[in-house]
């Protein structure tokens, strides 16, 4: 590992230090690189699986449940590149997804469900996340897929497609060599 991979390795363990209690909300696993720009909040739980790149050149990373029961769950070897996640019920993360700027909430500002339940947010293995994309409640992004800038999404997306626009819809299949460059 060179010096600047170790530093990173550092400087992640180092920024962590306050979510690192035993028996803790937060669980972070070895190897989370990071410079310093992940915040955690809420009472719910947060785990960061192993190798978790949390390095972010311009914005904030941030995790936030709001409520006890809330979870977020980062999936091995994930990049989170600025993006903003909100959990009242659960967020998924699958290992080797790449999230930019984006922004997942898995409820409501104002809740229109009497008991003020959740639909999660999942997002499968290997899929990548523009930027300023927006993730609606419930929403589940299939395997090796790919969703554009600037999309919302409010519909599952299938497995080894690209999505943009809004609201987000297929725009192309991955086929087996297209696939290949992503995963």
């Amino acid at each position: 590992m060179d010096w600047k991979g170790a530093a990173a390795r550092c400087l992640g363990w180092l920024t962590t230090l306050p979510y690192r209690r035993p028996g803790g909300r937060v669980q972070i696993a070895p190897g989370l690189l990071g410079n310093g720009r992940l915040q955690i909040r809420g009472p719910g739980t947060v785990v960061l699986e192993a190798g978790v790149n949390a390095w972010s050149h311009a914005e904030v990373n941030r995790l936030i449940t709001t409520t006890p029961k809330a979870r977020i769950r980062i999936g091995r070897h994930a990049r989170l590149n600025g993006c903003t996640l909100v959990a009242a019920a659960a967020i998924e993360v699958g290992a080797d997804c790449v999230l930019g700027s984006c922004f997942l909430r898995d409820h409501d500002p104002a809740p229109g469900r009497p008991d003020g339940s959740a639909d999660p947010i999942v997002l499968e293995d290997n899929v990548w996340v523009g930027g300023q994309v927006g993730i609606m409640p419930g929403v589940r992004i299939g395997r090796n897929s790919v969703v554009g800038i600037h999309a919302v999404v409010f519909d599952h997306v299938p497995p080894d497609v690209i999505v943009a626009g809004n609201p987000a819809r297929v725009v192309r299949a991955l086929d087996g060599q297209a696939r290949g460059i992503i995963e």
